[in-house]
C-alpha cells in the first residue's frame, strides 16, 4: 500500500513530524514536509474547472500532486494555528480542488498537535477534507498535546493514538484490497 505522510509544521524536526514519523515507521510510505516546497496558494482562477490542472505551475503541480494522485492513503499532520490547521497545509487542501473526484475511496487519517484549545477545529477541518473528496477516515483523528521541540514524546496517549492510527490504516488497506 503506497501511504503519504504530509506535515504541515513549519518547524524542523517537529512534534507534528514526530507523530507522522511513528505512524509511519509502522506502516512504510513516504515523508513530505510542506515547508520545504514553495507553495502558492489557490487564486481562486476557475482554470482547473475547465482544464482539470491547475494553472499554477511550482511545486504543488510538478511534485505533490503526482505523489498524492499515486497513493492509496494519506495522513496529514499540522500543529494547531488560531483552531486549525497551519498555513502550510491549509495551502495543500486549497490545492487539491482539481483532483476533485480522483481521491475517492483513498483512507485519509489526521494528526494534530496543540497546547490545549482547537485540536478538534483542527481535525475537523482534515475530515472535512477527507470528505470533500469522498475519501475514506481511517478513525476520527490523533491529538497530541505539545509545543516545545521533543515534547510530544510525554504525551503517550498521542503516541499510543499514532500506532492506532497506523494499524487501522492497514486494516483498511487490507479491507479494500490494497497490497
Amino acid at each position: 500500500m503506497n501511504i503519504l505522510y504530509i506535515s504541515g509544521s513549519p518547524r524542523k524536526d517537529s512534534n507534528t513530524d514526530y507523530l507522522l514519523e511513528t505512524a509511519r515507521a509502522l506502516t512504510g510510505g513516504e515523508f513530505l514536509k510542506l515547508a520545504d516546497y514553495d507553495l502558492e496558494p489557490c487564486r481562486s482562477c476557475w482554470a482547473c474547472n475547465k482544464s482539470g490542472l491547475c494553472a499554477i505551475e511550482d511545486a504543488m503541480s510538478e511534485i505533490i500532486t503526482p505523489m498524492v494522485r499515486g497513493s492509496d492513503a494519506l495522513v496529514l499532520g499540522t500543529p494547531v494555528y488560531f483552531n486549525n490547521v497551519s498555513a502550510q497545509l491549509k495551502t495543500f487542501i486549497d490545492r487539491t480542488w482539481p483532483l476533485r473526484g480522483e481521491l475517492a475511496n483513498k483512507i485519509g487519517g489526521a494528526v494534530v498537535v496543540g497546547r490545549k484549545y482547537g485540536l478538534e477545529g483542527a481535525v475537523t477541518a482534515i475530515n472535512a477534507f477527507f470528505l470533500k473528496h469522498m475519501m475514506i477516515p481511517a478513525n476520527r483523528g490523533v491529538c497530541g498535546i505539545a509545543f516545545r521541540q521533543k515534547e510530544i514524546t510525554q504525551d503517550e496517549e498521542a503516541i499510543e493514538a499514532a500506532i492506532g492510527l497506523a494499524e487501522r490504516i492497514l486494516e483498511l488497506g487490507r479491507i479494500i484490497g490494497y497490497r
